[in-house]
Parts: C-alpha cells; structure tokens; sequence
C-alpha cells in the first residue's frame, strides 16, 4: 500500500509515518517546495498511491499577527485547492482523500457531535469551514473524508510537551478558571482510527478525532501534575496569554465539548479513552497496555 502525506514533517505526520511504515507501507512525502511547483508537479507525486492524507498548515498555536492569520488561512484552503485540482488531473487517483480540519470548527460552549452542532463564526470557525468546503470539493475525483481533529496527544510533539513544561519547572497550573473543555486524543488512536478508516471507506464523511471522554483544563492539569509528580498549585492568568499570543490566546481560553459519534457508530475501540491512562503511557509512567 502506498500512501503520500502532506504535513509529514509535523509532529502527527511523523508519527503517522513511523506507524504506517511499521506496516510496511511506502509512505511518500509531500512538502513545501512540492507545493510551490504547482498543482501538474503534485499530480505526479499523488499518481498511483492509494490514500493521500492532508496535514497541511501553519502551527495554530503562535502569535496571531495580521500577516500570521493570512498565513493559517492560505497555508490550510490553498494548499487543498493544490491537491484537489492536482487529484482531478490524476489518471489513477488516490482511492480516498483524508483531510484536516479541527474541532474549532464547533460553537464554544455545547456538546458536539458530527449529526448535532452548531458551528463557530469567528476566525477559527470559518477557516475550518471553508478548508472543509475546499476538500470537500474532492468528492468529484475520489471519496473524501474529513478528519476534525482534537488536542492530540504524544510525547514527540504536539501539545503536550508544551502543557507539560510549566509543571516540570513546578509552576503548572491550571488556565484561568480553567472550566474550559479539552477534546483529546492520544495519538496512537489517532493512527489506529484513521488506519480502520482506509480499511473500511465508511459512507460517513466527518470524523470528530477525539475520545468520548473529554476534560476540563483544571482536571486536565491536576491529572497531568499527578503525572508527573509535580504540585498543581499555580494558575496562568489569561491577559499572560494574551500578551503572549496575542488573539490567538483564544485556543488556550475556550473549549469545545467534541463527542467521537461517527468513529464509534463505525465501530471503532479506542485504546486509551481516560486521560490518566493516556498520560500516564505518554509520560514514561507505568505504561497502560497499548496493542500494537
């Protein structure tokens, strides 16, 4: 089987290339320089492979500048309008699309499934709905599925190093009141969901990736303190966020309760669904049991 993944240098694409490769999958990359060649060169790189998944896009989490919000924006529906007119030219086209999109999507505030939510219409929101729109558009050459992803969760990158630094140097805490919901996964789960995917081509199209058991950031950091062993006495005040970050703080002050409806009704088992069992195996604690 063979596989081309856009985003591979990223902490998800990596990990998905060490997972598939362990499967003696060939996996080919596609990057920047692969982009700025135009949509005929990407055609090529696409050509005869059997999924093609999209992790395409500028790092959220930075200081949301005017000219860093123009690159989430371009960096996420440009590069899928690369791939979709460059899937159209292909005479053997990919036998699904998988692309990216987020659970910032969803409205703050309610519970969310794929069949029950009510979307966003600030920043965030409408980029998710027009990347969307823009992969959806795919469906005319090949199936096409929509991954909305969660907080993903591993040791190699992602969120966790960064969530887990304050609390090694004994100043972690919880962010403002921290009420705010984290929808999570681990990243194992991630691979294991998204390889059941390819295997079964389900009629669905939206994919929630994340667990059916979503925390508070106040319960996330006193799971994470336990951990590691570290106290859980501090909190991050919200205008050092944004100072910090600018208007791109509001990832880290608002929550979204994300529900994995379509991912379960397709009959798929999660591995590690609590977040202490999943912490504990990402933080070198006494592992739980991951089947491989």
């Amino acid at each position: 089987m063979r596989i081309a993944i856009t985003g591979h240098t990223g902490f998800i694409g990596s990990e998905l290339k060490k997972y598939f490769s362990e499967k003696g999958y060939e996996i080919t990359g596609i990057g920047r320089n692969d982009f700025k060649r135009g949509s005929g060169h990407l055609a090529g790189k696409i050509e005869g492979h059997d999924f093609l998944i999209n992790l395409a896009g500028a790092p959220i989490i930075k200081r949301w500048t005017r000219r860093y919000s123009r690159l989430l924006w371009t960096s996420r529906i440009e590069t899928t309008r690369q791939l979709r007119e460059a899937i159209g030219t292909c005479s053997n086209p990919p036998k699904a699309f998988f692309s990216a999109s987020g659970v910032d999507i969803y409205a703050s505030g309610s519970t969310h499934t794929e069949s029950n939510n009510e979307l966003s219409n600030d920043f965030l929101g409408l980029l998710c709905q027009n990347w969307e729109e823009e992969a959806l558009k795919t469906r005319i050459s090949c199936p096409t599925y929509i991954i909305r992803t969660g907080v993903i969760l591993g040791e190699s990158g992602g969120a966790l190093p960064k969530m887990s630094l304050p609390f090694k140097l004994f100043v972690g805490g919880k962010i403002g009141n921290g009420k705010q919901i984290i929808s999570w996964m681990h990243i194992r789960d991630y691979a294991d969901a998204l390889h059941m995917l390819m295997q079964t081509l389900p009629e669905k199209e939206i994919f929630n990736f994340t667990t059916p058991g979503p925390v508070s950031n106040a319960e996330f950091s006193s799971v994470l303190a336990k951990a590691l062993n570290r106290p859980n006495f501090f909190m991050v005040p919200p205008f050092a966020l944004r100072l910090l970050f600018g208007r791109g703080a509001v990832i880290l002050l608002t929550g979204r309760k994300v529900l994995p409806e379509n991912l379960q009704k397709a009959g798929f088992t999660f591995q590690l669904p609590e977040i202490s069992g999943a912490l504990q195996n990402l933080l070198n604690q006494p592992k739980s049991k991951v089947k491989t």
